[in-house]
């Protein structure tokens, strides 16, 4: 089972990724690997399934599919802590608490990648002892469901990924906690509120309101450091709360 638990952690970092040629050429391999792991049957075929939703399709394909789904739906965010804090600066210190885990751990952050990312936060899971790599799936349960029930929604294959992962976490999701995220699904992707959330503020010039504007302009200028810089936090802060 640990071997099992960190296979399916690691096969699913691989699957939750942006699709690129070498997952393309190694489709077969991925196919082969599960089929030849310790888990389930069933766990098997849906992960199999996924691979060939994936692989079985023109690339630029799949790479549009994948930036439908996790780039251009908040509610889909692979970002974990975007779930939790939004866009409140606890994410920034969350993300850089998580960050020094991973250092601890081994792993460095390749490029712009975040360590609240959940593929990147899968592969730190899957490099850790058993009990670990446990309480890592435990932590994040909630938005594993959560997002697990949105992409059942859009009939989208990616589901199965998270139905695995929740079904081994060890914890059974807080039904409360899923429900008030699910509820804000809807305006969480309401394509008006989005171009609102980037819209820039106004600049103004006199000298009345010159105190009031710099003010703004800090703020979001500070706000934005945090998200950049971010990083995110031991799993005890995952488990939701208030979406």
């Amino acid at each position: 089972m640990p071997q099992s638990l960190s296979f399916l952690c690691q096969i699913s970092a691989i699957l939750l990724r942006y699709p690129d040629d070498v997952l393309m050429q190694e489709g077969k391999a991925l196919e082969a690997a599960v089929m030849q792991s310790g888990l389930d049957d069933a766990v098997k075929d849906v992960l199999c399934s996924l691979c060939q939703s994936i692989t079985q399709c023109p690339l630029l394909d799949a790479q549009s599919q994948y930036v439908q789904l996790f780039d251009m739906s908040p509610s889909l965010s692979l970002y974990l802590f975007q779930h939790v804090h939004g866009d409140s600066r606890l994410r920034g210190q969350a993300m850089v608490d998580l960050l020094e885990e991973y250092r601890g751990a081994g792993l460095d952050m390749q490029g712009n990648e975040l360590p609240d990312f959940l593929p990147a936060y899968l592969e730190y899971a899957s490099l850790c002892p058993a009990e670990k790599t446990q309480a890592l799936l435990t932590e994040v349960v909630d938005i594993l469901s959560v997002l697990e029930e949105r992409l059942r929604s859009r009939t989208s294959a990616y589901a199965s990924v998270f139905t695995a992962l929740r079904a081994v976490s060890g914890r059974v999701p807080d039904e409360e906690i899923v429900e008030a995220h699910l509820r804000d699904t809807a305006v969480m992707d309401d394509p008006s509120l989005l171009d609102a959330r980037y819209e820039e503020k106004p600049v103004t010039f006199d000298h009345a309101s010159g105190q009031a504007g710099c003010q703004t302009g800090c703020g979001s200028g500070r706000r934005s450091a945090d998200q950049s810089a971010g990083h995110a936090t031991p799993a005890n802060e995952m488990t939701g709360g208030e979406p």
